[in-house]
């Protein structure tokens, strides 16, 4: 994502902010509070902080890859007193400018705790170093003001190295500010090399020429002045890891949360909305099919009850026309099952459907396992058999068994 695509709230130099919309020229519009900001949903919103707000820091480092870069630099400015939080839930990012074999140059922006209520604005995309946003001029010390403090910056590569606040604009001797630009050029041409800084840049048309001459003089650097510093909109914020304060985290976190509840109720509703319409229609179809099938069955409830009373004759016609049935063919299969000797059928009745057999045994066991080999005859067993006792009368056992056709 490019600045370019985005809406830029910047610090003024007295208390108000510039609303820098894209591709807009000019000044910019003023707000009076960061709160008062409307962008359109989804538009990108960048939120300039100043120095009071967010403090920049460079620092030359060894070289390494990024994980260990960055443990580096926590390690370096905790050093300096500054409490980073890493994770999601970062309260710092840091800026990769230069490479060498041996060093890395980054600059990083940390956010002050506890972080002003009045710069939390729940529709920003992302914080940054206000400076961060603007052009500024190679190897030059920048002295410009915001929100009433005088700010000193200076870049390496034509990005944003390191701000401080100098002190409240109206207080600051021009020779206290003298002597503060000659002791910052020193610090960073020690770290940045010798020619980092080679100039003064005094932004804002409150400067008199006169002044400018004397800070010039008093320095021995050539100064000049410009009304003010236009937006660096060729940066581009790809790959740059969400730069939040606490608060407005927590306020998207929450209403990302309530959008997810209202979504999930809605669909939810919808769902339940449609399941009563499925149920309903779904049961508007069973009515209409039961009306139907009563209809059917009115229609053929006299056809049905003439087939079921051929079927009952025909089952009352069936021990004379099914061959099974016959007295013959059961008498003949009884007699298969007779052992070859030590029994004898004195009698064998088929009346409806039950078949009566009569007989004496040479004993009582051959008697039972003939009435047990009945119930296991493959036609037989279509008869439930009853195996009473047989009656032991001297020498031989008599038996009597009946079997009833099952249905």
């Amino acid at each position: 994502m490019s600045f370019a695509a985005s809406t830029l709230l910047l610090p003024a130099p007295d208390a108000t902010w510039r609303l820098w919309k894209p591709k807009s020229v000019g000044p910019g519009e003023v707000v009076h509070e960061p709160a008062e900001v409307q962008v359109p949903k989804g538009r990108p919103l960048i939120l300039g902080l100043p120095a009071t707000a967010c403090r920049t820091l460079g620092l030359i480092l060894p070289n390494a890859d990024h994980e260990i870069l960055e443990q580096i630099l926590i390690t370096q400015l905790e050093r300096r007193g500054l409490k980073l939080v890493g994770g999601a839930e970062r309260n710092f990012r840091w800026h990769l400018i230069s490479q060498t074999a041996s060093t890395a140059t980054v600059s990083v922006d940390v956010l002050i705790d506890p972080f002003p209520v009045g710069l939390a604005v729940p529709q920003a995309t992302d914080y940054t170093a206000a400076m961060r946003l603007l052009s500024l001029p190679a190897g030059c010390l920048v002295v410009a003001e915001e929100q009433g403090c005088l700010i000193l910056a200076t870049s390496s590569h034509g990005r944003l190295y390191h701000s401080h606040i100098l002190a409240p604009a109206s207080t600051m001797a021009l020779e206290e500010m003298a002597q503060e630009l000659l002791l910052a050029r020193m610090a960073l041409e020690a770290e940045l090399g010798e020619g980092a800084c080679q100039a003064i840049v005094l932004v804002g048309q409150e400067w008199q020429p006169h002044l400018v001459q004397s800070l010039e003089n008093l320095t021995h650097m050539p100064t000049r002045q410009v009304a003010a510093l236009p937006p660096q909109t060729e940066l581009d914020t790809q790959g740059w890891p969400r730069l939040l304060p606490a608060v407005v985290r927590e306020v998207q976190q929450s209403t990302a949360r309530r959008s997810r509840l209202v979504r999930a109720g809605v669909l939810g509703g919808l769902l339940l909305l449609s399941l009563a319409f499925f149920a309903f229609a779904y049961l508007r179809y069973q009515e209409n099919e039961a009306a139907r099938l009563q209809a059917d069955v009115e229609q053929t409830a006299g056809p049905a009850q003439r087939v079921r009373q051929t079927a009952e004759r025909w089952k009352a016609l069936s021990p004379a026309i099914e061959p099974r049935r016959y007295p013959i063919y059961l008498l003949a299969e009884i007699t298969k099952l007779m052992p070859p000797s030590g029994l004898v059928v004195r009698r064998f009745a088929l009346k409806d459907n039950t078949l009566e057999i009569r007989g004496e045994a040479r004993d009582a066991q051959t008697a039972v396992q003939f009435m047990e080999d009945l119930q296991k005859h493959s036609i037989l067993s279509r008869y439930q058999w009853s195996k009473p006792s047989p009656n032991v009368k001297g020498s031989t056992a008599e038996f009597r068994t009946e079997g009833k056709a099952l249905p």
